[in-house]
């Protein structure tokens, strides 16, 4: 909320105080890119297929920290099993996405070009944002089974 709080409020300001600049919010759904294999290696943690022991043990007791039936799963796992299966992880989300980042960045400049402030990128941003829209309290409840069908339907 911060970022789009803090744009609002620019809105505001930069109409009366500076016209000819604008602002645009970007809320991108699932969009093709490798910021799921990327990320780590920003914040210095090894590529999935390079984590030591250490690391692997640490990712599994967090992942079997997560509700649901994968902790199961995970604690039946060997480390190289893990190692693979975040691999996979992270070229699956880049190569599955339902709108590519070349689709992805002509959204955002027509968006800007026009001037509109929100600018909703792919199917699955636009249905979170009608729900969140339809059920602002439920926003931050811990079970996302009604999060989880917005990215199902792009599978479907």
């Amino acid at each position: 909320f911060a970022v789009k709080g803090f744009s609002e409020a620019l809105i505001n300001d930069l109409r009366i105080n500076a016209p000819h600049l604008s602002v645009s919010v970007v809320m991108p759904g699932h969009i093709g890119t490798s910021i799921a294999i990327n990320s780590g290696r920003v914040l210095g943690h090894s590529a999935p297929l390079d984590m030591s022991e250490e690391e692997v043990r640490v990712l599994r007791g967090n992942m079997m920290n997560q509700p649901g039936p994968m902790s199961e799963v995970v604690m039946n796992m060997s480390d190289d099993q893990i190692r693979q299966a975040m691999h996979e992880r992270g070229i699956a989300f880049r190569d599955n996405a339902p709108t590519s980042a070349g689709e992805a960045a002509k959204v955002i400049l027509d968006g800007v070009r026009e001037k509109r402030w929100r600018i909703l990128v792919g199917d699955d941003a636009h249905r979170l944002d009608a729900r969140v829209r339809a059920n602002p309290e439920d926003v931050y409840d811990l079970d996302f089974t009604a999060l989880s069908s917005i990215f199902e339907e792009d599978n479907a």
